[in-house]
């Protein structure tokens, strides 16, 4: 019983991990992000004893954006392909439920950003230690493994928002609704310094509902940042952290399998 439920997912979700690593595209973003942390070494030598947290800050802010770049054009991508192709008329020929597929293609994904975040974060400790091999090196392996963990969390929240969009948009509008609910994730303290600002009740009611009901995902940037400074955030907001992404991510993930279900296929 538990098999039957099982194997479609995993079928599902190599196939679309072997799909997406034969993307070209992906190793030109890859390359890209390399360059770009190469980089890093010209302006850290503009900065004297510096150079070490300018590679580090870079790396993982381009890390950060590259990879939500991948995860978003591959989400919103996600049902569009099978539909262009014809190929989710063969798959809902079989014993295939709704959220099987959907959480089958989402996994496949998260294994790819998983295999990119693992590759350029590899790079980025290798052109560390390469900079300066004696400078703290268990230090900097350690903050660098937990803010990359990080991102990475951060880029299972953007592949769902991604999936979500895909469902019932096309891939050029779930781009743009998934690129703008990212940043205003990231400003989410804002609206609600807004709403404490504003003398109108109405409009703090709404910028506080605005805040309750978004994303806030700009927490993940401070713990990062206190990471990188060698602090170690607590154990409280870590496990906040983890319940309050996940929630979104099953949440988006279960509206995804509903929408998909609705969808009329011929």
């Amino acid at each position: 019983m538990v098999s039957s439920v099982i194997n479609p997912v995993i079928a599902i979700a190599i196939n679309t991990f072997r799909e997406t690593v034969r993307d070209r595209v992906l190793y030109a973003f890859f390359v890209f992000a390399c360059s770009i942390t190469v980089l890093g070494i010209l302006l850290g030598s503009l900065s004297v004893g510096q150079d070490i947290r300018i590679i580090e800050d870079l790396g993982l802010t381009v890390i950060a954006i590259i990879g939500g770049i991948i995860s978003v054009f591959a989400g919103t991508n996600l049902v569009y392909k099978e539909l262009e192709r014809r190929t989710i008329y063969v798959i809902f020929t079989k014993p295939v439920s709704s959220w099987q597929f959907i959480t089958g293609k989402y996994l496949g994904l998260v294994m790819c950003i998983f295999v990119v975040v693992l590759a350029m974060g590899v790079f980025l400790l290798g052109l560390i230690w390469m900079v300066d091999p004696t400078h703290h090196m268990q230090l900097h392996i350690g903050s660098i493994i937990a803010s990359l963990a990080l991102v990475f969390l951060e880029l299972l929240f953007v592949l769902a928002l991604a999936t979500f969009f895909s469902t019932f948009s096309t891939p050029i509008m779930s781009v743009i609704f998934t690129l703008s609910l990212w940043f205003i994730g990231h400003l989410g303290g804002s609206l609600l310094d807004l709403s404490k600002m504003s003398s109108n009740p109405a409009a703090q009611q709404l910028l506080t509902a605005l805040y309750w009901c978004l994303p806030d995902l700009a927490q993940l940037t401070r713990v990062r940042s206190v990471l990188m400074y060698g602090k170690e955030p607590s154990q409280e907001i870590i496990i906040f952290m983890l319940a309050y992404v996940f929630a979104f991510i099953f949440f988006l993930l279960g509206l995804a399998s509903l929408v998909n279900e609705r969808r009329e296929f011929p």
